[in-house]
């Protein structure tokens, strides 16, 4: 357990900071909920959380927690598509579709802004008095419900810094809307001004690929986490 004390203090401190980028903050999530599992395993866990009155709610935790990334990575999903369109729209200077992007940018950033309140909310729960335990017992209880703690406080930070995101490219979208309707005939923007815009959605569309596959990753653990409380709460 002093390894997991130690990833929950790196994870916070990567959540107060946001030390290399959103991808940095889901490989740390992914990690701590990995060695949260082998915790899970061990039979003084399972002893101890077998009986817990504080099982249901960490139950109900990674239940939040997994909700919030298969959630997430519908965001990404509709944000990278809606980037390919902007690409496109950018390249033919077509108004019409680089405004349609515009409109599902302020739908994800909204969407994105709920899952950020979701975490809040998660990082402000408690557990309810358990019976006496021992020792040990207490130990891990508390260890499971810090490493739920921690894991929301970082998913708050990488959701809010995924909802700058849209914004940011909207402002050089609006941009370019502005430089189009002042175009006439083929209504195209001013090369550099495209090129600039291109070169924004390549560096978009790399970072969500990498923020893609590390959600893929987390997604999985909270579900695992669940499912191992589960068997440990209810077993046959």
């Amino acid at each position: 357990m002093a390894y997991l004390d130690d990833s929950i203090r790196t994870l916070r401190s990567w959540s107060a900071g946001g030390a290399g980028g959103q991808a940095s903050g889901l490989a740390l999530v992914d990690s701590i909920l990995a060695a949260l599992g082998d915790l899970l395993a061990l039979p003084q866990a399972v002893a101890a959380l077998h009986e817990a009155a504080a099982c249901d709610q960490l139950l109900d935790r990674f239940l939040v927690l997994a909700d919030a990334y298969g959630s997430f990575q519908s965001a990404l999903m509709t944000l990278k598509q809606s980037v390919a369109e902007l690409q496109a729209g950018t390249r033919r200077g077509d108004g019409v579709v680089v405004t349609a992007s515009l409109r599902a940018y302020r739908r994800i950033a909204k969407e994105l802004s709920s899952l950020v309140a979701t975490m809040g909310h998660a990082t402000r729960c408690t557990l309810p008095a358990s019976r006496p335990l021992d020792t040990t017992g207490n130990e891990v209880i508390g260890i499971v419900a810090e490493v739920a703690a921690a894991t929301a406080e970082a998913s708050e930070a990488i959701f809010s810094e995924c909802a700058a995101m849209s914004p940011a490219i909207a402002q050089t979208s609006n941009k370019l809307l502005a430089r189009l309707s002042i175009k006439t005939a083929a209504k195209k923007a001013a090369p550099e001004t495209a090129m600039a815009i291109l070169e924004r959605l390549e560096k978009l569309e790399e970072c969500i690929d990498r923020l893609e596959t590390g959600s893929e990753k987390v997604f999985r653990r909270p579900l695992q986490s669940r499912v191992s409380l589960l068997n440990i709460h209810t077993p046959f």
